[in-house]
């Protein structure tokens, strides 16, 4: 089934010029084509947030530090510890003692309390050299010797959690892991221990623990101040922001020429929409690191918040350089130039964050609507299906959202019968494209419950699907159509005030088709002149006056349309038949000497025409 409706202004002007040649006025000229009868992209479709769509949220993840920057973190600490418990003096350690002046019998001559102290004192011996195996074995004793040595106790406790971090900076986390819990076991306040296992949790994402285990090493030891920038950005990954701007803050301090701490400060500034001090971190960051992919990025992101998209652009592009895959700085890069009307550019690269992660319904919408706004619907549908299907199984179903990408799979699902139909080819292939568009957007109504924007797009869809089947001669399928176009945009009008223009548009289009011209005229004359630009508007009026023999007000719409379209073929053509029944015969010839230098056609005597395709219709 093939739909001709968009041959109707050639064949209409062909037949205004052969009647005019004729050289006289035909006593009941061909009235009007019916609205029906022409392109459906003379109805308005109304989207949520504009034609493009608007800027959605990306896929951005979660910024977290990286395997070299938890390590480094641990070095600074593990130093920072080491440094503040040499300049100290120690509460509750043993007095060293050099295990070669034991003695010949090593101390073990001795009554058990005393020569725990002394085993003590060797442990901190050991402690001191860094040699943790034999100081464990020295504490060890003591303690079973004398259970409650303090000094033995706290001084196992440190050894073990000494140990433990330089596990944890040789990253050797799992076997560091033991060392600290059982230091703990032997002094509940050992600052190195705590600060060893926030730094384990912190890996495995565990922020709770994390977070809890930092803060007990601070409460213990306030000196810590290196452990200001891990729960600085724990906090800030939680969501606790003001507690994060307090340790960050604190930490530029001391850490002020770190990237990292830079970096998760712009995260924080960012975060309290602060974005011009978030773009200052950033772009410091980038400068003490300039391997940063991550700085690059979110310079880029704070950029497009400030609306200098233009520049984020190169700080995208040096984030992927970077790091060729990073799926963020792709789908960021691609939204960016979306944003900027660079539809082909941004094609190319949301395609690659697509083949990254197929089943992102945020690069897949933003894909189908660039593909949508380059006219190449073929290629949104699949792109807004698979958003459809990824969307519905994340965790908490937005239904506006889901609605909004039903709406604009059955506004690609119409657009793309009609280019078919321009190339000669069947909407009804694979399926009935219009029929699709239905189905979407009569899910889309389901979603927003009745919302007027979906109301309106549903009527929108039966009123083009009710088309095919007038140019195909189903009355019957076309009837039904139409009324199930008109109760949906009547709901619409109903529904929402700024959605009604554009309903009334389609709803006096549906009544044309339905023959009740006074009700299409009553619907079209309250948009007609309130929106002069939609000059479809005016020329659907034109029509049903026409079609009430109001040939004056007729010719008086039609003449409205041509002020600002002075060459549109089928007002032009429209208003000759209106001058025609006025017996204007001077107009009619202004009009058609207009039309002769329009002709879109050529065709002979025997039918064969031109390589337009356009096939006449002769009109009797």
């Amino acid at each position: 089934m093939f739909n001709r409706s968009w041959m109707f202004r050639a064949v209409t002007a062909a037949v205004l010029i052969a009647a005019f040649s004729m050289s006289s006025l035909p006593v009941a000229a061909q009235d009007l084509v019916a609205v029906s009868s022409l392109s459906g992209s003379s109805s308005v479709f109304v989207f949520r947030s504009g034609s493009r769509g608007g800027s959605k949220p990306r896929p951005v993840a979660k910024p977290t530090r990286t395997k070299t920057q938890r390590l480094a973190s641990a070095v600074k600490i593990k130093k920072q510890y080491e440094t503040i418990a040499k300049n100290t003096t120690k509460v509750n350690r043993a007095k060293i003692i050099d295990p070669n002046k034991l003695g010949p019998k090593g101390g073990r001559d001795l009554p058990p309390v005393q020569a725990s102290k002394l085993f003590a004192g060797v442990g901190e011996y050991y402690v001191d050299k860094a040699e943790y195996e034999q100081a464990f074995e020295f504490f060890r004793e003591a303690i079973r010797l004398d259970p409650k040595n303090v000094m033995a106790n706290t001084g196992y406790s440190e050894a073990l959690a000494l140990n433990g971090n330089a596990l944890l900076v040789a990253d050797k986390g799992e076997q560091a892991k033991g060392y600290f819990l059982e230091a703990i076991k032997f002094d509940p306040k050992n600052a190195a221990a705590y600060f060893g296992l926030g730094e384990l949790y912190s890996e495995t994402d565990n922020q709770a623990e994390a977070i809890s285990s930092y803060e007990k090493s601070l409460a213990t030891d306030k000196g810590l101040t290196e452990i200001y920038v891990p729960l600085g950005i724990l906090y800030y990954q939680s969501g606790e922001i003001a507690k994060a701007d307090d340790l960050l803050t604190k930490a530029l301090a001391s850490s002020a020429n770190s990237a990292e701490t830079q970096f998760f400060l712009g995260l924080v500034r960012a975060a309290q929409n602060r974005n011009e001090d978030a773009l200052t971190a950033f772009q410091k960051a980038k400068t003490i690191d300039p391997t940063y992919p991550e700085a690059y990025f979110n310079t880029a992101e704070t950029l497009v918040r400030l609306k200098r998209t233009g520049e984020a652009i190169p700080e995208y592009q040096k984030a992927i350089s970077l790091r060729p895959n990073y799926l963020d700085a792709i789908a960021g890069l691609g939204q960016a130039y979306f944003d900027m009307g660079n539809f082909p550019d941004a094609i190319i690269q949301l395609k690659a964050a697509e083949k990254l992660k197929s089943d992102n319904w945020e690069v897949l919408a933003t894909l189908g609507d660039a593909y949508r706004m380059s006219n190449e619907f073929n290629n949104a549908i699949p792109r807004y299906n698979n958003a459809i299907l990824f969307y519905g199984k994340q965790p908490n179903v937005n239904k506006e959202i889901a609605a909004d990408l039903n709406s604009k799979l059955g506004f690609s699902l119409g657009k793309q019968c009609e280019a078919n139909t321009a190339r000669f080819v069947s909407c009804e292939r694979p399926t009935n494209l219009w029929q699709g568009a239905v189905t979407a957007m009569e899910k889309a109504v389901e979603l927003s419950g009745g919302n007027a924007i979906d109301q309106a797009n549903l009527g929108w869809a039966y009123y083009n699907y009710a088309r095919l089947d007038i140019d195909s001669n189903n009355k019957a399928g076309a009837d039904a159509k139409l009324v199930l176009a008109k109760a949906a945009l009547q709901k619409a009008i109903a529904g929402n005030a700024i959605v009604a223009d554009g309903a009334l548009q389609n709803l006096g289009g549906v009544m044309i088709d339905m023959g009740d011209f006074a009700g299409a005229v009553e619907a079209l004359k309250q948009v007609a002149g309130k929106h002069p630009e939609w000059i479809f508007s005016g020329y659907a009026l034109g029509t049903a006056y026409f079609r009430l023999n109001d040939f004056d007000n007729s010719a008086k719409w039609f003449r409205a349309v041509l002020e600002r379209e002075p060459k549109y073929v089928g007002a032009l053509t429209s208003l000759g038949y209106a001058e025609i029944k006025r017996k204007n015969g001077k107009e009619v010839k202004r009009i058609v000497e207009v039309l002769r230098p329009l002709e879109p056609w050529r065709c002979d005597k025997a039918g064969k025409c031109n390589e337009t395709g356009a096939v006449v219709v002769i009109i009797k």
